[in-house]
């Protein structure tokens, strides 16, 4: 019999410096939206279809990011494809922490000269990474958002966006930081439950 089933998890993860907060951004925007097929080993009627939601928050010097799962598939496969996903997450987490390691400052300004508006659903752009905690009232999350600098432009502007794959908005104390980063290269998503 098929079922659906939802779990969520809420992950905390240090927030104390501007590339602590940029791993934890990269990690939430690696997992937003990702579809993963969970097949138990030469079983591909039992496959498992799981989607990725996430959100996230600083609190002090911890970055939450919460990560919400729907797994559809056979009921007796769904906890253990649930589990599965645990080790798919931390690969993430690895792959993001590397990412931030080896990510571009492009760009700095002090956060009180900035503003954050909501943009039309035709407006969004999946490649720029910002703070959900930061969405003004109404923005369609995560992208449905933009940084505005005093004179009334997009923040990062277009040559920033054209020189890099994904370009993540964090901001630390009294600034924002801006980081450039090569795009998230499609990679098999396609995973063995074992049991």
């Amino acid at each position: 019999m098929s079922g659906t089933l939802e779990h969520e998890w809420e992950l905390d993860l240090p927030g104390e410096t501007p590339e602590q907060i940029l791993a934890g951004m990269v990690a939430r925007d690696r997992l937003f939206g990702q579809a993963v097929t969970l097949e138990p080993e030469e079983d591909e009627a039992n496959s498992v279809e799981a989607w990725f939601g996430t959100t996230d928050d600083l609190d002090g010097t911890t970055y939450k990011l919460g990560v919400y799962v729907e797994l559809t598939g056979p009921e007796d496969y769904l906890e253990p494809a649930r589990d599965a996903l645990e080790e798919i997450m931390g690969e993430q987490l690895e792959i993001a922490a590397t990412e931030a390691e080896n990510a571009v400052l492009v760009d700095r300004r002090p956060l009180a000269e900035l503003s954050f508006e909501t943009v039309a659903e035709d407006d969004e752009n999946q490649q720029l990474v910002l703070p959900e905690w930061l969405a003004p009232e109404g923005a369609e999350l995560p992208w449905g958002f933009v940084v505005v600098d005093p004179k009334g432009h997009v923040w990062p502007g277009a040559d920033v966006m054209k020189d890099h794959g994904r370009v993540v908005v964090v901001p630390f104390k009294d600034e924002v930081f801006v980081y450039g980063l090569p795009p998230i290269e499609d990679g098999d998503e396609e995973e063995e439950v074992t049991e």
